[in-house]
This record gives structure tokens, sequence and C-alpha cells, in this order.
């Protein structure tokens, strides 16, 4: 998906200003070559959703991707939030 990605902790909400009950996986890093990146997608960004469910672990987006692949679909949608400002970005998975 060319994004690093932390599960979110204590020291990540803090930072980041979000509230304790936030959970999800922040984007620590995202290559300027990928299509994340093309889509806006930056550091500080907070993943809370994957193909219409929520996750909190990295494992939870890898088997949201490998159920994404097993249904033939090419791409994954994503909901993050920024600012508390939500949004969907669908990014290919091939």
């Amino acid at each position: 998906l060319g994004l690093t990605l932390a599960p979110l902790d204590d020291e990540l909400r803090t930072r980041l200003g979000l509230e304790t009950a936030a959970e999800g996986l922040v984007v620590t890093a995202v290559d300027p070559a990928s299509e994340a990146y093309t889509k806006g997608l930056a550091e500080g960004d907070l993943i809370t959703e994957a193909g219409q469910q929520k996750i909190v672990r990295l494992q939870d987006l890898e088997d949201r991707i490998k159920e994404a692949k097993d249904g033939g679909r090419k791409s994954i949608l994503l909901l993050v939030r920024r600012g508390g400002d939500p949004r969907f970005v669908a990014l290919s998975i091939e």
C-alpha cells in the first residue's frame, strides 16, 4: 500500500491530540511513489476502518486485504481520519 503503519498507543494519541478512546492504525510514513501519497494520505493520519470493518491491529488490516483479494476485489476502502475529519480512500491492493 505504500504506507508504514503503527498501532495507536497512548503516546501516539497524545502526540496526535486524539481522545483516549481513539482506535486504529497511525500512518507513520508514506512512500512518495505510492498511490496512497497521490491520494493525499499523510503521516499522522489515522486509519480506523478497512473494508468497512474496524481495524485496531496491523493483523486486522492484513486480514481485510486478504479477504478483499480472495473476493476478487482490486482495491480496499479505508476510513481515514485527520484532525477529526473522516474521509474514505480506496487503495489498490494488487
